[in-house]
């Protein structure tokens, strides 16, 4: 299937229909935010870069230093983009692991969607490399090669099977003299395009560079003073009929890519130190180092006229090389496409954490109200030693502004002012305890939660000690609560406090899962009944709760808990009697799924994130009110196996952290304002027809609403839908669409004390 979709598609939301301008985004647009430091592929275009990367694609201008970001929510088909090139017309062409093909019309900014490789049979269908000919694109895949015709816009022949032993994938592609070249992982293959059936593996001559899955693998292939030449993992390979031979000087050299440049021949090279650009004179010539990096491994390289050198790599993005060092170019975003953990602070900045088992890159922020250059910022080990690890897999806000990221392993860090500001761990002053006893230092620090007397606590996994929660008051001050009748085992590493100061905790991790329950504790037993004789600590286990291992928790606007496990989730409605009858209520819409995380929205709908999606229930979790997947949204959201949710309550807007990247998703909405200010409108003027409603907001808890007409008259009176928002529909009490005209607002609080007006035109046509 072929479908031409536009630079950014708006997903509708069924349960807010009402599509209006918020700043920069609409109510109902999907946004990707990924990390696009690890370069594919890269191709030229005039003074410009194509990168395909793990996050999608992005268009560096050098000349203006000006990135432009093409992800899922930009019209792609998936981030995962393999390879890129450009074809006499000037399209850009990309290829995806999943097996789509996207191409960009540079004229009309539009992405065409080629989606036949994608929807076939085929066990393996990544797209790994084009080459653009004339009127036809090779496409090299995981199975062969797919011939395109651009002027008909059709599929042509596949030739799937070269003679070899297996069927290898397709790491490079060339013509020269009529001849298709085909770089495979077992090897060469090469057949004359005279040839009527390339589909049949007699059409191809085969050539194996060597014993060894390095030596076989042909990473590369280019025409150098009419020679055509391959790169391999062992070293370099050409072609001279009827033999091929091996230069010596490369011999046991990773070739990543070739690149022609006058009258030389230009070799990236991976090595174990980092990755180095050789030039040679000849095939036979001794190579010269132009450049070397002892850092990263390589993955593409152009070379612009004779001397400018840019090499794509595995972190840094993009880098040129200055004739001194090299210099890294790569859109601002966050350091990791993993997001295990996301927080929201007080100022609607997001706060990622990446994971832990050395798959951690530290945490990051992102701030939507700076300037697209400054919206992200990294923390890791390398400009914060004092973090002393990147394995940070949990985020999360305090008071007074601060942020806390915790490490696995290497306690807990303070950020303040966006600045680490310190590090808790067991040697710290104040300390906390470690996980294991043969390594005491090991310390593993879950949620930090403020009370509502702004007291800091802490969650501590696995203390040896038995101090599982610590509170901290003021700013050195730390108490720690004891495990003496501690009703199960501590791996505990999330928690929530609710209204009444009590500590709901539970192991988090969907990863060595103790099965424990859900922990709740109060250092005043007197306040959750039943704990009395435990000194104020309680569990609720199955059939309480669907399962012992819960994932998931979070606080209601009605201070009911969230609680989502391994089979469903529940609301305590009732949390100083949990144990009490009618005090637990199911979530209908998820029962039996996986449940890893919960936000809870400004007018109390739950959304909960599972590992098929996110679904979006009533404030009761009695019905579904909707269902995001990728498929339902188009694409649009990142991944549907869900690990975090936030909600910035101000803007209206939810962040998803998936292992694929952030999305966000702009809602209808928001927090309530505590006061009135000004009432504000959109559209103004509001023109009758309208597909969409009017929107009144900044509107306090309960508000109600009166539309009067000029001459003060009553026209429309109605109770604002929450979130801080009222939507009319420029109708009169009657049903009938009002005439042309200007209107007064009234909006007023429930208690009667608040008042405030407004004016919109309104045009009928």
């Amino acid at each position: 299937m072929i479908r031409t979709v536009g630079m950014v598609l708006c997903a509708l939301v069924p349960m807010y229909a009402q599509v209006i301008a918020q700043g920069s985004v609409r109510i109902g647009q999907w946004k990707s935010y990924t990390d696009m430091s690890a370069v594919r592929a890269a191709t030229l275009s005039a003074d410009s870069i194509w990168a395909a990367t793990a996050g999608g694609v992005f268009l560096y201008q050098h000349s203006a230093g000006r990135f432009t970001t093409f992800t899922n929510s930009e019209g792609i088909s998936s981030n995962d983009v393999t390879t890129t090139t450009i074809d006499r017309q000037g399209r850009v062409w990309i290829g995806m692991a999943n097996g789509f093909v996207n191409v960009y019309d540079p004229t009309t900014e539009r992405w065409t969607e080629i989606s036949e490789i994608r929807d076939s049979n085929r066990p393996q269908k990544g797209i790994r490399c084009f080459f653009a000919v004339r009127d036809t694109v090779f496409i090299g895949t995981d199975f062969g090669i797919v011939v395109f015709i651009p002027s008909r816009w059709t599929f042509g022949d596949t030739y799937a099977n070269f003679g070899f032993a297996t069927q290898p994938r397709v790491n490079g592609l060339l013509v020269h003299r009529n001849t298709l070249w085909v770089a495979t992982e077992g090897g060469i293959a090469r057949a004359s395009l005279s040839q009527l059936n390339l589909s049949s593996p007699t059409a191809w001559s085969r050539f194996l560079t060597g014993a060894g899955a390095a030596s076989r693998n042909v990473t590369s292939v280019s025409v150098f003073r009419d020679t055509v030449v391959f790169g391999t993992g062992t070293g370099l390979w050409y072609y001279g009929d009827p033999f091929y031979t091996k230069p010596q000087q490369f011999e046991f050299k990773h070739v990543v890519a070739l690149s022609p440049v006058g009258t030389s021949l230009w070799v990236l090279i991976n090595n174990a130190l980092g990755y180095a650009v050789e030039t040679v004179p000849s095939l036979e010539g001794t190579p010269t180092v132009f450049a070397s990096s002892p850092e990263e491994q390589a993955t593409a390289m152009l070379v612009r006229g004779t001397s400018e050198l840019w090499v794509g790599t595995t972190r840094q993005g993009l880098v040129r090389w200055t004739g001194t060092a090299w210099e890294s170019r790569k859109p601002s975003g966050p350091r990791s496409n993993l997001f295990i953990s996301v927080a929201v602070d007080d100022r609607g900045a997001v706060w990622g954490a990446s994971g832990i088992s050395d798959r951690g890159r530290g945490f990051y922020r992102f701030d939507p109200t700076l300037e697209p250059e400054n919206q992200w910022k990294n923390f890791h080990r390398e400009n914060y030693p004092v973090m002393a690890s990147d394995d940070y897999y949990k985020v999360s806000v305090g008071a007074g502004g601060s942020v806390w990221a915790s490490a696995w392993g290497y306690g807990v860090v303070e950020v303040v002012k966006d600045t680490v500001r310190r590090r808790i761990h067991a040697t710290s002053r104040p300390s906390l305890a470690g996980a294991v006893p043969e390594d005491p230092n090991f310390v593993v620090v879950g949620s930090v939660v403020s009370d509502v007397s702004g007291g800091t606590w802490f969650v501590n996994r696995s203390a040896i000690n038995g101090f599982y929660l610590a509170r901290l008051t003021g700013d050195t001050t730390m108490t720690y609560f004891s495990k003496t009748v501690f009703p199960a085992e501590g791996r505990l590493t999330n928690m929530v406090v609710d209204r009444f100061g009590t500590k709901w905790v539970a192991s988090s991790e969907p990863f060595n899962k103790p099965a424990t329950g859900l922990v709740y504790f109060n250092e005043n037993p007197a306040i959750v009944s039943g704990t009395q004789a435990t000194n104020g600590w309680g569990l609720l286990t199955a059939p309480s709760i669907p399962d012992n291992n819960v994932l998931a928790l979070a606080l209601d606007q009605h201070g009911d808990v969230c609680v989502g496990t391994d089979a469903g989730m529940v609301l305590i409605v009732n949390p100083r009697a949990p144990h009490a009858s009618g005090s637990i209520r199911t979530v209908r819409p998820v029962v039996g799924q996986v449940v890893q995380a919960i936000a809870v929205d400004a007018v109390n709908n739950k959304w909960v994130g599972t590992r098929e999606g996110i679904v979006v229930t009533s404030p009761d979790g009695t019905f579904l009110l909707h269902h995001y997947t990728v498929e339902s949204t188009g694409g649009k959201l990142i991944d549907n196996d869900i690990r975090s949710i936030a909600i910035d309550q101000r803007r209206g807007i939810v962040y998803v952290g998936t292992e694929s990247g952030l999305s966000s998703l702009a809602i209808g909405p928001v927090q309530s304002a505590r006061s009135y200010t000004t009432l504000e409108f959109a559209p103004n003027p509001f023109v009758l027809p309208a597909e969409q409603q009017l929107v009144i907001t900044n509107l306090v808890l309960n508000s109600s609403i009166k539309i009067l007409s000029s001459s003060g008259a009553l026209v429309s009176e109605f109770s604002a839908q929450g979130g801080g928002r009222a939507f009319w529909d420029g109708r009169d009490r009657d049903g009938t669409l009002v005439p042309s005209g200007v209107y007064f607002i009234v909006a007023h609080a429930e208690n009667g004390n608040q008042v405030t007006t407004g004016k919109v035109a309104v045009v009928r046509k």
